[in-house]
């Protein structure tokens, strides 16, 4: 007669045992301690050494080892496609799927929560070699059940893991193009508003190659398809044909250029490293096409790359098309009238023309890139020996540029008078600049006094472009003796240079302008152009010199009608 006892016994270790691990799992809701333990229990309950938690993947229709015990050949997040799994019951031996028998598995419990299939719970076979018993796999098969919540309530927390994550992405891809909403809608300047673009796109996709064509509101277009080229990166307007612009205007969803369907006209593109080109649509009309190359980090372009840049794309377009509005209206209406009275304004701080002084040959030129302009330049009689001569360039352009620069010609000309040293007077004007203006407002500065006497030239440079000084025998120097740029640091010391004008020699001073001026493929004309046309030019009187530089520039720009920024320029020739 069977000890009923002991069964007793049995029964309520069995119980007791999965009650007590029912509960160890229901209390964490990390899901590799979950399935750990579950599997410990099993292995231990059934005397087995080998055992393995799958869950499964809805996505791949296929199962992800998410925990795995003495099993070799078997890793960690490996993915498995079984076949023949029977969701409904216990799996044992032959019915067993084979993917997981050649494994060692020879039991495989289905674990579900609800109508959601969650994964299986695989064991090999007892290590005594004996066979299951009935009453181990009605406790085996309780366990999982009553352990599917614990597993089910661990994946949610995964799950939600995973999508505040996600969240959190959006959250900061929208908090980012809040900010460049505000960037956007903060100017009508299309410089600044390409230069906002081309940073979001360099900084949040990581990319090099960039073009954004926009479709003109007015006549004044680029080319006959009525296309602006706003900015390009890795391809030149001249590249940009009409057949090329054709094709992309024939652009309705968002092509992969490598793809069959890409319009034959931007084999250029591809050519050039360009993978993506995303029309832009307002009111159900393509405004817009923003053309990418691929990323600098390999990665392709996710759901999430292409939401952001339609919105950053759509911000873009309407701020470039508002651009274009204000400088059709409010900048010939409204803007018109005050700028020409700050202009005339302006040039009453300037000298209309350079004084005469003897042994010298002089000529300036001052071109702003609109009304008013942040450049200065100046020539000031000390006494009937000495002239000083000075040339500054203000960060920025416009009206904030120009009345920093009126606050400095006011100090110029308030310390001349007192006849103290170039450095004392740099520093002094350091001062009052670093004082009275913001943080991110500075002045490069060039000012040096010429003494005939000696036919010295003692100057100091403030962070200004080095002006360049053309001996007669063709040889040349840069002047970049001085210090900081203004407005940055009050107190700052600064050091003089001194060099000696021979008959014939040429000091050529100008700002950023002229180095910085742009060719219509974006290309800048550089110090390599300027230097060589000085010194090639040198005998020439300064009047001379200067024009010839400035046909250069305009041959260079294609006679651009709008600088890209402030152009002002001395030549100071010594003649006798």
């Amino acid at each position: 007669m069977p000890d009923t006892n002991s069964a007793r016994r049995t029964d309520r270790f069995d119980l007791r045992a999965i009650y007590e691990t029912s509960q160890l799992l229901s209390s964490s809701l990390d899901l590799e301690f979950v399935l750990s333990n579950l599997l410990r229990t099993a292995m231990g309950k059934l005397l087995v050494t080998k055992g393995a938690a799958l869950l499964y993947d809805p996505l791949k229709a296929g199962y992800t080892v998410a925990a795995v015990k003495g099993i070799a050949g078997m890793g960690k997040n490996a993915d498995l496609k079984l076949t023949g799994v029977d969701l409904e019951k216990t799996m044992q031996d032959d019915k067993v799927p084979a993917e997981l028998k050649a494994f060692g598995m020879s039991l495989v419990f289905p674990v579900a929560f609800g109508h959601r299939e969650i994964g299986l719970i695989g064991l090999g076979s007892k290590f005594t070699g004996q066979a299951f018993e009935e009453q181990e796999l009605e406790f085996m098969a309780s366990l999982v059940n009553m352990s599917s919540a614990a597993v089910h309530n661990s994946l949610m927390v995964e799950e939600l893991k995973l999508a505040n994550k996600d969240l959190d992405s959006k959250i900061q891809q929208l908090n980012t193009l809040f900010d460049l909403s505000q960037e956007f809608n903060s100017t009508v300047d299309r410089a600044s508003l390409v230069k906002t673009l081309t940073f979001a796109l360099m900084g949040q996709m990581l990319v090099r190659e960039h073009l954004f064509l926009i479709r003109s509101i007015s006549e004044d277009t680029t080319n006959e398809s009525g296309v602006h080229v706003v900015t390009s990166k890795g391809i030149t307007k001249a590249e940009l044909t009409s057949e090329v612009i054709d094709a992309l205007c024939s652009v309705e969803e968002m092509v992969l250029l490598e793809d069959d369907n890409a319009p034959k006209g931007c084999a250029i593109l591809k050519e050039k490293g360009f993978s993506l080109v995303l029309p832009i649509r307002q009111q159900n009309k393509v405004g817009a096409l923003l053309c990418l190359g691929s990323k600098m980090t390999g990665q392709p372009y996710q759901p999430d790359d292409i939401e952001f840049l339609y919105a950053l794309g759509n911000l873009a377009f309407v701020s470039l098309q508002n651009s274009y509005l204000v400088d059709e209206q409010i900048e010939k209406e409204r803007l018109e009238e005050e700028m020409r009275l700050a202009r005339e304004i302006q040039e009453r701080l300037q000298p209309s023309s350079l004084p005469v002084f003897e042994g010298l040959e002089t000529a300036s030129l001052a071109l702003p890139s609109r009304h008013v302009a942040g450049d200065y330049f100046d020539a000031i009689p000390l006494d009937k020996d000495r002239i000083l001569y000075a040339i500054a360039d203000v960060t920025g352009k416009g009206v904030p540029a120009s009345l920093l620069m009126s606050n400095l010609q006011a100090c110029l000309r308030i310390l001349v008078p007192l006849d103290i040293s170039l450095e004392i007077g740099t520093a002094h004007m350091n001062r009052v600049i670093t004082e009275n203006t913001g943080y991110d407002k500075f002045i490069t500065y060039f000012h040096g006094v010429y003494d005939r006497r000696d036919a010295s030239f003692k100057y100091v440079n403030a962070g200004h472009n080095p002006p360049t000084l053309v001996h007669a025998d063709g040889s040349f120097e840069l002047l970049e003796e001085g210090g900081l740029l203004l407005g940055v640091i009050a107190g700052m010391p600064y050091a003089s240079g001194t060099v000696t004008l021979g008959v014939g020699d040429v000091i050529c001073m100008f700002t950023d302008g002229v180095t910085e001026a742009m060719s219509p493929e974006g290309e800048e004309w550089g110090e390599e152009r300027l230097e060589p046309l000085l010194v090639s030019n040198r005998g020439k009187s300064a009047e001379d010199i200067l024009k010839d530089v400035h046909d250069a520039i305009k041959e260079f720009t294609d006679h651009a009608p709008v600088l890209s920024d402030d152009l002002t320029m001395i030549v100071v020739k010594r003649i006798s």
